[in-house]
């Protein structure tokens, strides 16, 4: 069985002139929200992952290490 990959919900993002932005606020209700700077790398992948896409294909255009990273924040989550 192949693992997908996709971007929460939650997970909204924006390129900026160097790297972009990240803003995590799974429970808009509350004042639990991140945003975070992040490298153009990260920008890459959120904009890659439209939908869902195999694993595989995520490390073989980025890398394990960038992937797993990733996974490890909660930027990108595995779909069942």
């Amino acid at each position: 069985m192949t693992t997908k990959l996709a971007r929460p919900d939650h997970i909204k993002f924006r390129r900026e002139a160097e790297g972009g932005l990240v803003y995590d606020h799974e429970n808009y209700g509350y004042e639990d929200a991140s945003m975070y700077e992040v490298s153009d790398t990260v920008i890459d992948v959120l904009e890659y992952i439209d939908g869902e896409r195999p694993r595989q294909a995520l490390e073989e255009e980025f890398s394990p290490g960038v992937v797993e990273t990733l996974l490890q924040r909660g930027v990108i989550t595995n779909v069942e």
